[in-house]
This record gives C-alpha cells, structure tokens and sequence, in this order.
C-alpha cells in the first residue's frame, strides 16, 4: 500500500512539474511573438526603440526571468547543499524535543 501511495505521490509531482514547465515554454512563445509584433509595429511607424527596448522587453522580460527561476528552482541562496543542511537541521531539533 504503501509503494502504490509513493508511485501516485511521484506520478503527481512529476505531472505538475511537466505542466509548470510546459506554462513556461508558453510563456517564452507568447514573450516572443509578441515583441516581433511590437518591434515591426515600432519599426514601421519609426517608433522610439529606447520605449519598446526599455518597457516592454526588459520590462515583460523580467518577469520572463522570474518564472523560469520559480519553474527550474534557480535560486543562487538556497542551493541543494543548503537544503540538506536545513533539512538535516530540522530533523535533529524535532529528535531533541
């Protein structure tokens, strides 16, 4: 019973995972459709380039970034060292109580 709990749990996570990681891919598409259409449209009407580079691709662009540190678990503070180490923590404190 318990292994079936730990498949189904596994399947779950790597299910969620895929499906995080697939809304990113979206996302970089949608991101760069997008601003091929914004671009032309800036170029064709001989628009700023400093308004299209500074709010909408650093702008969209940034947030572009943090969904992909939340989607691939990027963090340079929380490394996985770091982790075990907490978790490790934890453990012997609830141990000591």
């Amino acid at each position: 019973m318990e292994s079936k709990f730990n498949e189904q749990e596994a399947r779950e996570k790597a299910q969620k995972r895929v499906k995080d990681i697939k809304g990113f891919y979206d996302h970089l598409i949608v991101f760069i459709i997008i601003h091929l259409l914004i671009l032309a449209a800036v170029l064709y009407f001989n628009g700023d380039l400093r308004f299209f580079i500074t709010f909408t691709l650093l702008g969209w662009g940034i947030g572009l970034f943090i969904h992909a540190l939340v989607v691939f678990k990027w963090n340079p503070f929380t490394t996985e060292d770091w982790e075990k180490r907490k978790l490790k923590q934890f453990i012997e404190e609830q141990e000591n109580q």
